[in-house]
């Protein structure tokens, strides 16, 4: 059965994703290497969604979906 993970990679230029945390927009800044948390969100096995987070909102929210995996 597949369950929910998440991963943290760079923010990319062009992001447009809202936080699932604080509704705030995921940015891209030119001169941070900002970090972002997505996670697959699997309901009974059965993949359902995306949610993109602030790393330090995905913290926050007292990571939902686990530790997040560190990818570049």
């Amino acid at each position: 059965m597949l369950t929910s993970r998440a991963v943290v990679r760079t923010v990319e230029a062009g992001n447009s994703a809202m936080c699932a945390h604080c509704g705030a927009q995921v940015k891209f800044v030119a001169r941070a290497q900002l970090r972002q948390v997505i996670a697959n969100v699997y309901e009974a096995g059965e993949w359902k969604r995306v949610e993109h987070f602030h790393a330090d909102c995905y913290t926050e929210a007292g990571e939902p979906y686990g530790p997040a995996a560190e990818r570049s």
